[in-house]
């Protein structure tokens, strides 16, 4: 199959103008949602590949492979990408189901949805606000309930990579290896190993490492929580090994990414 590779994101939201270029096939945990204000593009979802013009939402559910494969030269409008535990209310959605098709088009969105993408717009200059999350909040919500949402049931309608990555998704905080993951997919060590190294081109620990920091960031914005819980509560066997594998994914210890995340709330 063609290669497709994992792309690790730094940001748990990002709001800005969409990608003005072709981008080849990749996969990541959080959700991608594109909205066209203008032009068109032609964008490959699951190995179909769908046209999106002016007016259209599509959308990348989580682990599902993506890429770009058309850009006109005036397109515009208006990318997020976040990840599905950034509103609480609609994690088990994007986890458990997928669309029946990933495009919305204008005659079927609300006319609500234009108000939001232009809010989005301009809080997107904002470098953190409130404001973000309350608008993707209601942007959520009218685009969830337009869309037709089927339960995933049967995983083998994806490729293998899919359905180790889906696993790995509902799994990662409790205590997992290569060896147990695979044995649960049913397949070899070395099989499972082959996916991440040579179609996603990242170490399986490192995936494992990923998915858990991001979840800590999230955790680490609630004060109710400590440094130690978190550690817990992100799948590691003590606050140490937290500590260590925070510091290499972030650049700073968690308490520091804390202190910093409450100084932009008091700023804003």
């Amino acid at each position: 199959m063609p290669s497709v590779f994992y792309e690790q994101r730094m940001e748990n939201l990002f709001i800005g103008p969409i990608c003005d270029h072709p981008f080849p096939a990749h996969v990541h945990e959080p959700v991608e949602i594109v909205c066209i204000t203008q032009g068109e593009m032609n964008m490959m979802i699951a190995g179909k590949t769908y046209q999106v013009c002016r007016g259209d939402i599509i959308i990348a559910f989580p682990t599902v492979t993506h890429s770009y494969e058309y850009v006109s030269p005036d397109a515009d409008g208006l990318t997020l990408i976040f990840q599905p535990d950034t509103i609480g209310e609609f994690s088990s959605t994007f986890r458990t189901s997928q669309p029946a098709c990933p495009v919305l088009k204008v005659s079927e969105r609300p006319l609500e949805l234009d108000g939001l993408i232009s809010k989005m717009k301009e809080v997107s200059k904002l470098e953190s606000s409130p404001l973000k999350l309350g608008c993707l909040h209601l942007f959520l919500a009218y685009l969830l309930s337009s869309l037709t949402l089927k339960p995933i049931t049967d995983r083998l309608q994806f490729g293998l990579y899919h359905q180790a990555l889906h696993y790995i998704s509902e799994h990662f905080t409790e205590p997992l290896s290569l060896e147990s993951t695979a044995r649960s997919l049913g397949i070899s060590r070395i099989h499972l190993s082959h996916i991440f190294s040579q179609q996603l081109h990242i170490n399986f620990r490192d995936y494992i490492n990923t998915l858990r920091i991001d979840r800590a960031c999230s955790l680490l914005r609630d004060p109710f929580y400590s440094i130690s819980q978190i550690a817990y509560l992100c799948g590691y066997g003590n606050p140490r090994t937290f500590h260590r594998a925070f510091l290499l994914k972030r650049g700073m210890p968690p308490n520091r990414f804390r202190t910093l995340l409450l100084e932009q709330e008091i700023t804003e």
